[in-house]
Formats: C-alpha cells, sequence, structure tokens
C-alpha cells in the first residue's frame, strides 16, 4: 500500500548528508582487579539473580534486616524499557562465598520489591531498592549510614566495594567466589570533574565517589551493582555508605565509581524494616515528578528506539534527532536514522510517571520508515511503513 509521503520524512531524506556517525554510551557498574574474599570477611552481602524469559541478571545487595536486602534500584526497575521486574523473577542467596554452592536453607524467593521513591530512571539519583524475602535470613544486617556519618562523604576515607561481578567488561561469566577490592572516597568537586566525561549527572548531594588511588587497577563492573561501599566507624563497626551504582565506560578503572549515599535512603529504608518485621505503617511518601532535561529526553528517546526497532537501530549508520521540554516532567524529539536501505524519521514525546509507589518513564511515538533511495527518486511513489505506541 502507498501513500503520500509526510513533508517530516521527505525534508530529511533530501537533506541527509553523506556521513554522521552516532555513538552512544551505557552506564555501567560491577569488581575489576581485587582480589578474592570470603563471605566470613563480608557476612551481611547477599547474592541476586533474576530470571527474565530466555535471559536474566545479576546484581549484588545487603542484608538490612532479617527479611529485607538493600540493593540499587536499577535491579529492580528496567529503566530501558520503564517496567519493573516481578518478584518472583527473583532468587536471593545469602551466607555464601559461592553462589552455585549455596545450600538450600540460605537461598529466599523474593515476596516484594520497592523501588526508593526519589529514584529518578533518566539520572540515576537515589538508585536504591528493596527486596523483602518470604522468611527472614540468618546472615546478620550491616549498620547503615545516617546523619551522623556524613563525614565519610567529605573525601580521604578508605572504603570497601565487594560483589560478584565480573572481573572484566569482556568477560562472559561472572567469578564463582566473592571478591572485594579498597578504594578511597573521592571529595565532591573532584567527584564532578572526574565524572563529567562519562557521567554529567552527577550530584554530591545524592551521590558519592571512588577510586582506586593511586593505582587506579581496581573498580566495579556488570554484576557489581546495588553493592556496598563499605566504611569503618571510630569504634571498629562496619557501616555501609554507599550502593555500587554507576561507573566509567567498560568498567575502566580509571574512572571512580558512583555510589548512592546511604544516608540519603537509610531512614526510608529502616521504615520498610519495620512494617516488615515487626507490623508498623508501610511507608506511602508522596511521588515528586523528577524536571525532565533535555538529555534524559534524548536518553529515553534512545531507549525507545531500542526496544521498538532493536538491530535496525543498533546498526544504525546515521542518527539525528533534537529534543526539547515541553512541561516540568515531559519532553519531545524529532528523530531519524539511516539503517540498511531505510530512512527513520518521527516523533517521541516521553514522559516522566508514577508507577507502583516509584517513579518510572513511558513515551509515546510515531516512526515512520521507507527504503531510501525510493525516496530520492521518486518519493511520491514510495511504500511508507509506519508504527506507533
Amino acid at each position: 500500500m502507498k501513500r503520500a509521503l509526510t513533508p517530516a520524512i521527505l525534508f530529511l531524506a533530501l537533506l541527509m548528508p553523506a556521513t554522521a556517525a552516532a555513538t552512544s554510551g551505557d552506564a555501567q557498574a560491577s569488581i575489576v582487579g581485587g582480589r578474592g574474599t570470603t563471605i566470613a570477611e563480608f557476612p551481611s552481602l547477599a547474592y541476586i539473580e533474576a530470571d527474565q524469559g530466555k535471559s536474566g541478571f545479576s546484581c549484588t545487595g545487603t542484608v538490612a534486616a532479617p527479611r529485607i536486602i538493600l540493593t540499587a534500584a536499577h535491579c529492580v526497575e528496567d529503566i530501558e524499557r520503564g517496567t519493573f521486574a516481578s518478584p518472583g523473577q527473583y532468587a536471593v542467596a545469602t551466607n555464601t562465598t559461592s553462589p552455585g554452592k549455596a545450600l538450600r536453607e540460605n537461598v529466599f524467593k523474593v515476596v516484594e520489591t520497592h523501588v526508593f521513591p526519589g529514584f529518578d530512571p533518566g539520572s540515576l539519583r537515589g538508585d536504591a531498592a528493596i527486596l523483602v524475602l518470604d522468611r527472614p535470613t540468618a546472615a546478620p544486617p550491616i549498620a547503615l549510614a545516617g546523619v551522623a556519618d556524613a563525614g565519610f562523604y567529605a573525601g580521604g576515607a578508605a572504603i570497601q566495594l565487594a560483589g560478584w561481578g565480573l572481573t572484566n567488561s569482556r568477560a562472559i561469566n561472572p567469578p564463582e567466589s566473592l571478591r572485594a577490592t579498597t578504594m578511597v572516597v573521592q571529595p565532591p568537586t573532584a567527584c564532578k570533574q572526574k565524572t563529567k566525561r562519562f557521567y554529567p549527572e552527577f550530584s554530591s548531594a545524592a551521590q558519592f565517589c571512588a577510586l582506586d588511588t593511586p593505582a587506579k587497577k581496581s573498580g566495579g563492573c556488570f554484576g557489581d551493582s546495588g553493592g556496598p561501599g563499605i566504611g569503618q566507624r571510630a569504634d571498629g563497626t562496619p557501616v555501609e555508605l554507599g550502593i555500587i551504582s554507576t561507573g566509567g565506560p567498560f568498567c575502566n578503572p580509571q574512572f571512580p565509581n558512583v555510589l548512592t549515599r546511604i544516608d540519603t535512603v537509610s531512614t526510608w529504608v529502616a521504615e520498610w524494616a519495620a512494617a516488615t518485621e515487626v507490623g508498623a505503617p508501610r511507608p506511602n511518601p508522596p511521588i515528586a515528578l523528577p524536571q525532565m532535561t533535555r538529555s534524559v529526553a534524548e536518553l529515553f528517546a534512545v531507549f525507545t528506539l531500542q526496544t521498538q526497532f532493536g538491530r535496525a537501530f543498533e546498526r544504525a549508520a546515521e542518527v539525528f534527532g533534537s529534543c526539547r521540554r515541553t512541561g516540568r516532567s515531559s519532553g519531545r524529539c524529532e528523530v531519524a536514522f539511516r539503517s540498511g536501505r531505510n530512512l527513520y524519521a518521527g516523533v517521541i514525546t516521553p514522559s516522566y510517571v508514577s508507577r507502583q509507589g516509584a517513579v518510572a518513564w513511558q513515551s509515546h511515538f510515531k516512526i515512520e520508515w521507507a527504503v531510501l533511495k525510493c525516496l530520492r527518486k521518486n518519493p511520491n511513489r514510495c511504500a511508507i511503513h509506519t508504527r506507533r505506541g
């Protein structure tokens, strides 16, 4: 079936330049380098695995209460689709150095998941969530940083990162056993400077960063997400200061790891622990939708194209787009890309939404495509395809 071209796709077909390479990068978190360790050294560590059809993922977490596992929000919320993994997809192992050898009594089902209401899936600020286990674990809870621990975030403190993440970004399988490394908390101004190349959204009010100084040979990688940054109080008590959230491209230890500040989420975690363990009222804080920025609108537009067009978009030779904010929490993006013989063009309107007691996102879109050669030679006779949602 043939129909008339829209002005937008015809204009792009005629004016598209010969070359305009597009690049994109993903925020990443997980231990490169470091050392092997045991659960005896980090007794509060929890291994998290999720099954999603024919695929899945793993994260790290910590025991915050007998039935509460603290991890990263992006281990619960699929930020590329604006959806949430269901509790039944998860399994958690505690009291084990090697998850593959965990005893049955140390493996748990998850009955609830809750994302920190201040989590922004566009910027990764507030990257925290909890998993509620089907029964209590015997693993000891770790102390969570509070107001009195604010001094740790000024910089200079040594912390331990631990998890079951990949030992390099190209590895296919994770290590069989727990690994850890020592890093140093960087001053907020240094974090802003050192992360601007790969993570300009860094906020010292919600996050801190750590670096393996001076060697810069170790850091987090895929699978360490949700794991702890553990400091030591003056009395020798270990305290979780941060949740591993993101890091440099390809787990490069030359760049710092970014962690969620525990002191910004510990009260919320304590409220859920009280609700779960002793029947206190369940937290129900109001949800404030974040402000949409151009960079976040661009990110959500890319996620939409990846989800809707898969390999056709991933293999695009040329990508063009322009986004603007249309409301406090919404935007509009005009996009186009060339993939194979086809030119794709259209409009995506992403917006933040409140969903399942947390902030998520959605988008509406209309994308048209046709054979580029036809558009340039005889546009009025080209078959135009449309996908909308």
